[in-house]
């Protein structure tokens, strides 16, 4: 009997109000609140009353919205591919949003294209950008970003809303820190990567506040040809030379897509990738501070020969005795080398904390240097560039 009687109300409900066309709107709720229901008639009432539906196709499951789907509903497509996306379920999404794309509104077309963004799914933003389907907005200009465009193909306003510079010029050093530093990169993810890293630092300054100011982050597009093709990032500053540079500056911070972090004559080259306490652990080296791991071959023929303090974590006890309470470093290969403490450190694996001794040292460093932090502007001195602020030695060791 409740079969029977579910199917008579079934009837007269689609036959009631799909031979009234007029009086659709008025009974919407009662469409919807079937479909709901009983979601095998949800295409039946679909037919009947599609605003109907539209409404509640946040609220339809994806068993109903594939029905829909399949009806060419465009509205259906485009929740399933969002659901989808925020599921990270990119393949399943792809089948709901590229055949349909056209179809979506420009209101849909942004907010997905921009949720591709969000998921880094760049090949399909791509896809969409040489297709010529991604609209104007903020997805179409981080896809610029992304691809290296140059600074003048990117649309000031977008620039603006992201806290971008889109020149070096439109910066400027802050009497509030002992240190500027210029943050750049050349592509769309370093922009949000290096602004995560300054918000994380203005939430706890290293070693102490007052330490380090950071600019809003340039872009600078490719200018400065870095990659990784020796496995540790390298940019090709020689270019340099055509580029405008700001005074009162100390360090560069180089953002690129991949390669292994270092420092580099007052400049820091790290990818996008890498966490907030790699970046600590090259900032440290910005005053003086060396690795506690194994260092390299090459450095190791001048650095491990000296003798006494050579950084704020390293003594090389070479006819000398070390400080008390230092223990044996594997930084020098000759048994000569000692640090600070006998725990792992920052300095020694970067995915440690800054520990209360390590910011003390770190602090005693930038008030009673051991030796001259080595400025940007000095290495590019050394390499003979301009403009030049200063005149550096060149006996001087750059590589950290």
């Amino acid at each position: 009997m409740k079969t029977q009687a579910k199917v008579s109300f079934t009837a007269i409900l689609l036959l009631s109000l799909g031979f009234v066309s007029s009086s659709v709107s008025r009974f919407i709720p009662a469409y919807a609140y079937y479909a709901n229901t009983t979601p095998s008639q949800a295409t039946a009432i679909y037919h009947l009353a599609p605003s109907a539906i539209n409404l509640q196709h946040l609220v339809l499951s994806n068993s109903q919205l594939r029905q829909l789907a399949t009806l060419n509903d465009s509205n259906a497509a485009y929740q399933l591919a969002l659901r989808f996306l925020q599921q990270q379920d990119y393949t399943a999404a792809k089948l709901w949003w590229q055949p349909y794309f056209a179809k979506f509104n420009s209101a849909q077309q942004q907010t997905l294209a921009e949720q591709l963004v969000k998921a880094n799914q760049w090949l399909d933003i791509s896809y969409l950008g040489k297709a010529g389907k991604l609209p104007k907005g903020n997805a179409k200009q981080a896809w610029l970003l992304q691809q290296q465009m140059p600074p003048a193909q990117i649309d000031p306003a977008y620039a603006q809303q992201q806290q971008l510079a889109l020149s070096t010029s439109s910066v400027q050093a802050s009497s509030q820190c002992q240190f500027n530093v210029l943050m750049m990169t050349d592509h769309y993810k370093g922009i949000d990567t290096l602004k995560q890293y300054k918000q994380q630092y203005s939430k706890a300054p290293e070693p102490a506040k007052g330490s380090f100011c950071f600019t809003d982050i340039v872009y600078v597009a490719d200018k400065f040809s870095c990659d990784d093709s020796s496995g540790a990032l390298k940019c090709n500053w020689q270019n340099a030379s055509a580029h405008p540079w700001p005074e009162g500056f100390d360090f560069i911070v180089m953002m690129s897509k991949q390669g292994a972090a270092n420092v580099l004559g007052g400049i820091m080259h790290i990818n996008s990738s890498q966490s907030y306490a790699v970046f600590l652990h090259e900032l440290m080296h910005f005053n003086g501070f060396e690795d506690e791991y194994v260092l390299a071959e090459q450095k190791q023929q001048w650095l491990c020969k000296q003798q006494g303090l050579v950084a704020p974590n390293l003594f090389i006890a070479n006819e000398v005795s070390p400080p008390k309470g230092w223990q044996k470093s594997i930084a020098c290969s000759n048994q000569l080398a000692y640090k600070p403490s006998p725990n792992w450190s920052i300095m020694q694996y970067q995915t440690m904390s800054l520990s209360e001794q390590y910011r003390e040292l770190w602090q005693k460093q930038i008030n009673q240097p051991l030796t001259k932090p080595i400025r940007f502007s000095e290495y590019f001195a050394f390499l003979g560039l301009k403009p030049v602020f200063t005149t550096a030695s060149k006996e001087q060791k750059f590589s950290d």
